[in-house]
């Protein structure tokens, strides 16, 4: 089994990398409590069901603090247990997640009445500094679009041993060969 946990700043790509893993044929779960990380990979670890080989969970700033700050506890312990694991950051410069939420009307998971978007921001690079410091892969999505993105994560992280892929186009000349 190899466990993937994908996190990053809000705005910065997690949903469409997870949307990407999930069409690969990837076991996904969004906004999993840390403290339930290590039971689920266990559980998942002791069935022969191939839908576990690959699982992706993805964790944020909705997870709770403390769990967050002993993030790369919780990763020693897993790969301790045999658990291969890599974690996926994805982050994004501060004006362009702004703009980002300015075109959706998604609200960012810290903001409040009294803390504005751009404090929230700030605080939730603060609050997922322990799990970029141990990531194994950061992607900054700045200046991606959305189909760049998840070609990077798939040419990067799904590993396509054995596929093979076959694209067949038919066309023909209506009014004969191009000049």
């Amino acid at each position: 089994m190899k466990f993937l946990i994908v996190s990053g700043l809000s705005g910065s790509g997690k949903s469409v990398a997870l949307h990407l893993l999930e069409d690969l044929g990837c076991y996904c779960m969004d906004n999993m409590p840390l403290g339930l990380l290590e039971d689920f990979a266990r559980q998942a670890g002791e069935t022969d069901d191939p839908r576990y080989d690959l699982v992706a969970v993805g964790v944020d700033a909705r997870a709770r603090p403390e769990d967050i700050a002993r993030f790369e506890d919780c990763i020693r312990r897993l790969r301790d247990a045999g658990v291969t694991t890599e974690t996926l950051f994805l982050q994004a410069d501060e004006s362009i997640i702004l703009k980002r939420y300015s075109e959706t009307r998604r609200k960012h998971p810290l903001t409040r009445y009294d803390i504005p978007l751009a404090e929230a921001i700030t605080r939730e690079r603060e609050l997922l500094s322990p799990i970029a410091a141990c990531a194994d892969l950061i992607i900054d999505t700045s200046r991606t679009n959305i189909h760049q993105l998840r070609e990077m994560i798939a040419s990067r992280v799904h590993q396509r041993q054995g596929m093979t892929s076959l694209l067949l186009q038919s066309f023909g000349y209506k009014h004969g060969l191009p000049a």
